[in-house]
């Protein structure tokens, strides 16, 4: 019987592990046979549950100078490392794409990066934004070794095929109020060539409605 692959889920902002666990269950029932999850909770309050970094009073996190608290973050997911996938949302989705640029692991030398991520409802955290595009240079770098071409074949769509360091689904509500479509897609370009999207027609939310789940189980399988 072949091992499980283990996926940890990061909740939004005033969520809870177990708030998240309980909305994602059509996922996780669907992903059973080859996925296990891991719910963890922010370590900051943040009523009416818990949240990932503070902010100062009126300030979002894609204008903030600073994401207080982000590196205690970072360091438990260091401590959940290694894992086969990522998936966060809101708040949640913005500290996965900040590891899964930085790198997680025990120490500069021995990171490494889950190979899948899905970032769902995120804004682009441009305080940390030079760790979130490391993971785009190190995208292209590895494309380039891989495969050189003429210049009018890589200019084709589709002329470079390799595997991504993380292969990542960015989820986009065309009707987010909270974190408007353009920063999930500024996102969702500091992936590089391994990002592909998913847009709905909803608000501020992770959608679970048949097409939805079709691209999250592509994704995993």
């Amino acid at each position: 019987m072949a091992t499980k692959r283990k996926m940890v889920a990061l909740h939004g902002k005033g969520g809870t592990a177990a708030s998240f666990e309980e909305y994602m269950r059509p996922l996780i029932e669907a992903t059973s046979d080859t996925w296990t999850w891991e719910f963890i909770d922010g370590p900051f309050d943040s009523a009416p549950g818990k949240c990932w970094w503070q902010l100062k009073p009126g300030e979002r996190t894609f204008e903030a100078k600073e994401l207080i608290g982000c590196d205690e973050s970072l360091a438990l997911l260091d401590k959940a490392w290694p894992f086969d996938g990522v998936m966060g949302f809101s708040q949640g989705a913005m500290l996965a794409a900040i590891a899964c640029g930085r790198g997680l692991g025990p120490g500069s030398t021995k990171m490494g990066r889950p190979p899948v991520a899905i970032i769902a409802g995120a804004a682009f955290p441009t305080c940390r934004g030079a760790d979130v595009n490391k993971l785009k240079s190190m995208e292209y770098a590895a494309a380039e070794s891989e495969v050189i071409v003429p210049e009018s074949v890589a200019a084709s769509p589709g002329a470079v095929n390799f595997e991504p360091l993380v292969k990542s689904l960015h989820v986009i509500g065309k009707k987010d109020a909270m974190n408007p479509p353009e920063q999930g897609m500024k996102v969702a370009e500091a992936f590089g060539p391994g990002a592909s999207l998913l847009e709905h027609p909803g608000g501020h939310t992770v959608p679970l409605d048949d097409g939805a789940m079709k691209r999250y189980l592509e994704l995993m399988a």
